[in-house]
């Protein structure tokens, strides 16, 4: 069985039309989402547009509320699917910036493919003791196999939060090709106006095995979406279901 993943941490959906673009030019069987955004009554979710766009279906957890203009907005993880999403779970990240993973069980055929989106804290590309906790507990909390885990970590290959994730997990990208930052508004602080730094990824346990992976070039957010496809020995015996 192969089907292919995508990630990408969308900005906010600062520049939809042109994420939504690519989506369909790519046109991917399971999509992690982060830094999506919904109204605080659960109305014009990001996520939900993208979905409706490309006929998916989605699943979001809310993270945080987060300051936007004069308007304040829910602020979390989606994962999308051609295929249908039977079920989904929202690990919490407890530290002291909390974060979450949002794991969203999905049927390919006669096999269940767990997909997991998160988000790490940013340390600005410096070593941190709680980023290391939230991946150790993210490690601990997902299913130890057929669990694709995406996002962005907010850390560079060499960090030890990368260490911690290979430790139990194969990274889709040995080369690390960079990510980060298209923008140089992405942070105020790093103030960064190249892609310098990798700091999403795309892991796997250790039964599945991942190829063609690329980080593909995009002015839709200040993050690159990372693409690979994702084999299983367990077969696909129906077409995926759509909206």
């Amino acid at each position: 069985m192969r089907i292919r993943v995508l990630s990408w941490n969308i900005w906010m959906g600062k520049y939809l039309p042109k994420i939504i673009d690519l989506l369909k030019r790519e046109y991917p069987d399971i999509i992690a989402l982060q830094e999506v955004v919904q109204n605080p009554d659960g109305t014009e979710n990001t996520a939900e547009r993208i979905a409706k766009a490309l006929g998916y279906h989605w699943v979001f957890a809310n993270v945080m509320r987060v300051p936007f203009g004069d308007t304040p907005l829910d602020w979390g993880e989606a994962v999308l699917s051609k295929y249908d999403i039977v079920s989904s779970v929202k690990h919490d990240l407890l530290t002291a910036h909390k974060r979450i993973a949002l794991q969203a069980d999905i049927r390919v055929g006669t096999a269940t493919i767990h997909a997991v989106s998160t988000h790490i804290i940013h340390s600005h590309q410096q070593p941190s003791e709680e980023q290391q906790e939230q991946v150790d507990q993210l490690c601990g909390a997902v299913p130890k196999d057929h669990t694709v885990i995406m996002g962005d970590f907010n850390a560079v290959p060499e960090s030890e939060t990368i260490h911690i994730m290979k430790k139990s997990l194969v990274d889709a990208d040995p080369a690390n090709q960079p990510t980060w930052c298209v923008y140089p508004d992405g942070c105020k602080e790093c103030k960064l106006g190249e892609v310098k730094h990798r700091l999403d990824y795309l892991f796997t346990t250790p039964d599945l095995s991942a190829s063609d992976y690329r980080a593909i070039s995009s002015d839709g957010s200040d993050h690159l979406p990372i693409i690979a496809d994702i084999t299983t020995k367990l077969s696909i015996d129906s077409r995926p279901r759509m909206y």
